[in-house]
Order: C-alpha cells, then sequence, then structure tokens
C-alpha cells in the first residue's frame, strides 16, 4: 500500500482514486496537497537522513499512527521498513519497543509519545532529555519535524477518512 515518491501518500493511503468527489475536493486545495506530499518527502525521505535512517524514520511514523490507531498509515510506515528488522518493528510498536534500546533510544520513544499523546505537556526539560541522551539539535529538529508531520497527516487522514465513509 505504499506510494511511489510521484504519487500523494494521502490520495493512496484512502484509496481515492475510487472517490472522485472526494478527490476533487483536495485538488481544489492543490498547493495544500502538495506542500504536505513535500512534506512527507522530507520528513521520510530526505537526501540525506544523517542520524535518522529511512527505516527508523519509518517505525516512528508508523509508531506514532498506532497510537492514534490509524490503521491506513500504520500499513503504509510498516510497509515502508526495510524488511523484517526486529528493532525496527519494535520500534513501530508502541506496545513494546525494542527490549535492548538504548538511553538514545529509549530518549527517542519516550519523546515521540509524551508529543503524540499528550502535547502539552512536552517541556524544556524533554528536549533537554534527548540533548542528555547524545542527540544533537540537528537530531532534535528532525525528530520535532517528523513528530510534527506525522502528526499532522494523521489528523488530515482521519478528516478525509470521515469524509470518505460517510
Amino acid at each position: 500500500m505504499t506510494a511511489s515518491p510521484a504519487a500523494d501518500v494521502i490520495d493512496t493511503v484512502l484509496g481515492l482514486d475510487r472517490f472522485p468527489d472526494l478527490k476533487a475536493l483536495r485538488e481544489q486545495r492543490g498547493k495544500l496537497k502538495h506542500l504536505t506530499q513535500t512534506s512527507y518527502e522530507a520528513a521520510l525521505r530526505p537526501a540525506e537522513p544523517r542520524n535518522f535512517s529511512y527505516g527508523m524514520r519509518a517505525a516512528l511514523a508508523a509508531r506514532m499512527a498506532t497510537l492514534w490507531k490509524s490503521g491506513e498509515l500504520v500499513a503504509h510506515y510498516r510497509a515502508l521498513l526495510d524488511g523484517e528488522d526486529p528493532v525496527l518493528s519494535a520500534i513501530a510498536d508502541p506496545g513494546t519497543g525494542p527490549a535492548d534500546a538504548d538511553a538514545r533510544l529509549s530518549a527517542i520513544l519516550a519523546h515521540v509519545d509524551l508529543v503524540t499523546l499528550a502535547p502539552k505537556e512536552a517541556t524544556r526539560a524533554n528536549i533537554e532529555k534527548l540533548a542528555a541522551a547524545g542527540l544533537d539539535d540537528r537530531d532534535i529538529v528532525t525528530l520535532a519535524g517528523l513528530i510534527a508531520f506525522v502528526n499532522y497527516q494523521v489528523l488530515v487522514v482521519a478528516g478525509l477518512k470521515m469524509l470518505r465513509d460517510n
């Protein structure tokens, strides 16, 4: 259920080719649709992934989608995982998480879960925990951008799904 880079992920995961009225509605906001897809590519498939591999990005995105119970996006992001890497699969599952997570990964997962489930509770102290676990400023900004994008995408998908199914 993954989309090629040229395909719009939201249209694909919701099967909007079968819903021309809803697809036309999205096209009325073509610039927003384009910017959302461009943001997806920047968050999940940047030219230089640096300290967050493509697989790690997909696993974190799958984790957030799971926390939101967004089945379509969970399936999409799990399909992006590189094979059946058990560590990435565990990261994608907020119910378990990897058994041997180091301090860096534990801090990342705790932050992802906090900002996804209770963003108002996130404070400067949470950012400091990421830094103490070894993330530099650029890593923290990368993580924040990924969290922001996926949580935004989940809400867009939920709204369009509600329109599609009613």
